[in-house]
């Protein structure tokens, strides 16, 4: 029976589908590095956030048939690396939708209504912060959509639907028509949709052309009535830049569910500000979301290791 490894915890139902054909291998606890020496005896793996799976790791895994990525994001999959060793990769780019773009809506609503520093307030019995704390109403404002994918493209639909917000989209993959078909205005330039919206949304992967993609100019540009929502990756944002618009007020408030690097550090300043939500990486994290990603990437796994075409490869030229 071929062995499959799963770094993280994935959905029982998918757990479940996997067992009826291969060897399900479950180190949750170990660290990568041990994860690492396991890998020569896999025909395949599922891998969740906490492990890469570059070179080095290719490298050991001798006898790998699919590399399974439980997720939409291919930042820690080296895919031309996979491409070049004929190593198929499946992923589960519809999977995280749904839930990631909600999550990204409930941190622009908690973000706009300071809802976690009057949570705290309010547990330490200081009801009278009700008369020092004024929030921003979102119904009618604008908004900036940096990456207009499945997720970015389903948080405009409720920002848009749910709250009448005007959609503003930066994206340089999509067209000018798709944007302005969908009924959002189409900006080619960050810095000056910065200067537009009451809000930036981040919904792109982390990549070299993406990195640091919102810096201290752009969150100037924002200003001190903007708020800054990042349920993407953390190096998009340069943190640094972040903490010092939150501490000089130069933007009103932030949420992010990604940092940059993750885990934080204990020290980060952002655990020490007011104007800040924070979530540990888990917008897609609910049972439904788990469980269409776990069943989409155990079904592809196993359709590679019986020798079929994947519905959902990240590398299709080797099915070509």
């Amino acid at each position: 029976m071929k062995k499959v490894l799963i770094n993280k915890p994935i959905h029982s139902d998918a757990i479940a589908l996997l067992s009826q054909e291969v060897e399900v291998i479950t180190p949750y606890q170990a660290p990568a590095e041990e994860v690492v020496q396991m890998l020569p005896d896999m025909h395949g793996m599922i891998l969740c956030a906490g492990m890469k799976m570059q070179a080095k790791e290719m490298e050991v895994a001798k006898n790998i048939e699919v590399i399974g990525r439980h997720g939409a994001g291919l930042d820690i999959v080296d895919v031309a690396e996979a491409t070049q060793r004929k190593i198929p990769v499946v992923f589960t780019p519809m999977g995280p939708t749904e839930s990631t773009a909600e999550h990204a809506f409930l941190l622009m609503m908690a973000a706009a209504r300071k809802l976690t520093y009057l949570d705290r307030e309010t547990r330490k019995g200081n009801f009278h912060v009700r008369d020092q704390v004024v929030g921003f109403e979102l119904d009618n404002a604008s908004v900036g959509v940096v990456g207009f994918g499945h997720i970015g493209k389903r948080f405009a639909e409720m920002c848009r639907d749910a709250l009448h917000m005007t959609v503003f989209v930066f994206d340089p993959f999509i067209s000018r028509d798709k944007v302005e078909n969908w009924g959002a205005i189409y900006m080619d330039n960050i810095l000056e949709m910065a200067k537009k919206v009451d809000i930036i949304s981040l919904h792109v992967p982390a990549t070299a052309e993406t990195n640091h993609l919102i810096d201290a100019k752009v969150l100037e540009a924002l200003g001190s009535g903007g708020f800054l929502i990042n349920a993407s990756r953390g190096p998009v944002v340069d943190e640094k830049a972040l903490i010092a618009a939150l501490q000089n007020n130069t933007i009103a408030g932030a949420a992010v569910d990604v940092f940059d690097p993750e885990p934080p550090q204990a020290d980060n300043p952002l655990f020490q500000l007011d104007n800040i939500v924070l979530t540990p990486h888990l917008a897609s994290f609910t049972d439904q979301g788990r469980r269409r990603m776990g069943m989409m990437v155990a079904e592809d796994v196993l359709h590679v290791l019986r020798g079929e075409k994947p519905i959902y490869p990240a590398n299709p030229e080797l099915f070509a």
